[in-house]
């Protein structure tokens, strides 16, 4: 997806934990001036908390699957819950760690980063328990990632031997062993090319690579600047690449009403782009820093997941616990996890029935 990936560097971990620890915000929520979310939560049945929107940060970087953040924002659907969503910058730490000092109340982030900063954490002596937990699935790449090759690789297995890039331990290098093995093939199977994925769509299209596993825009340029061919994406892999929710595990277990709130604007506000696609485009082309007719192009390559698949989900035996098993084992099996843990600690289903 185009947006910012981020990886969580355990150099930071240590010093970045002392502080939370320190400050007594491990796994705890937002502790800023009244009317935050975190102040407002005892005051669930004040007559205040109902007459004023409870202030909620987040933060977004600006791409398709963000659509529907974008028209919540737009349309107001957060006010019509007594909710008032602040969305601003990625800030230089990850999202979870965010999450865990306050400076966001609730965080989108890529399942894989999301693990990927779970298990630093893990590994830094944090128990699971306390960390910040899944509250729901938000959107899903269909199509807006994926391996871009040059004219003479026709399909997964050609890339046997050629250069491909992927950035080691991140979404990109999970992505391309996906893919590969849909083929029978490892990573081992390629010469890797241990870079991100903007840069690696950057050296495709330069012709200093044989594929890259990008995202858009990449993907299509590298289709028209060397007559590429995109041989497998999102679009073949289901519920591969995929945004999740996430809070604090005090608030996730505390459920106070501004998050229940903010997930019902969240799924009003997926409602309206799946309904009226063409107002929702013409509403939030700016905020997506495209045209409108471009974020109709590009929407079929995500899926923003309704109440109804997350329940499907994340409900019993939902999908979700083997894809989080997945990502574990792979990470494990390269090295960049010390040993695999209990995911479904890390999944709150109390907000699927509300």
């Amino acid at each position: 997806m185009n947006r910012n990936k981020f990886s969580f560097m355990k150099t930071g971990a240590t010093m970045l934990l002392s502080i939370v620890m320190l400050s007594g915000l491990l796994a705890c929520g937002n502790t800023n001036s009244a009317g935050s979310a975190t102040n407002a939560a005892g005051d669930n049945n004040s007559t205040s908390a109902k007459t004023s929107p409870v202030t909620v940060k987040t933060a977004y970087a600006p791409f398709i699957g963000g659509i529907g953040i974008y028209a919540l924002d737009d349309k107001k659907f957060d006010l019509d819950h007594n909710v008032d969503l602040q969305i601003g910058a990625f800030g230089a730490t990850s999202p979870l760690m965010s999450v865990m000092t306050g400076d966001v109340d609730i965080a989108f982030t890529t399942l894989q980063s999301y693990l990927v900063s779970v298990n630093a954490l893990i590994e830094e002596g944090s128990d699971i328990s306390t960390l910040p937990k899944i509250v729901y699935l938000h959107n899903a790449s269909t199509g807006a990632d994926g391996i871009v090759a040059d004219a003479s690789i026709k399909s997964v297995a050609d890339l046997k031997g050629k250069s491909v890039t992927a950035q080691y331990g991140e979404v990109t290098h999970y992505m391309l062993a996906k893919a590969l093995a849909t083929a029978g093939m490892t990573v081992d199977d390629v010469n890797l090319v241990d870079i991100g994925p903007g840069k690696g769509g950057a050296a495709f299209v330069a012709g200093s690579v044989d594929a890259a596993t990008t995202f858009e825009p990449y993907l299509s340029q590298g289709t028209t600047a060397r007559n590429g061919n995109i041989i497998i994406s999102t679009a073949d892999m289901k519920n591969t690449i995929l945004d999740v929710v996430v809070v604090s595990a005090k608030n996730a277990k505390e459920k106070p009403e501004w998050l229940l709130n903010t997930l019902k604007a969240v799924e009003d506000a997926t409602e309206y782009v799946n309904s009226d696609l063409n107002a929702a485009a013409e509403l939030t082309a700016g905020d997506l820093q495209v045209s409108a007719e471009e974020v109709k192009d590009m929407y079929p390559t995500v899926h923003l997941y309704t109440m109804a698949d997350n329940i499907k989900g994340m409900g019993e035996g939902g999908w979700i616990y083997d894809t989080m098993k997945d990502v574990v084992d792979f990470y494990t099996s390269i090295g960049t996890f010390k040993k695999p843990f209990d995911v479904k600690q890390l999944v709150s289903t109390d907000f699927l029935s509300k």
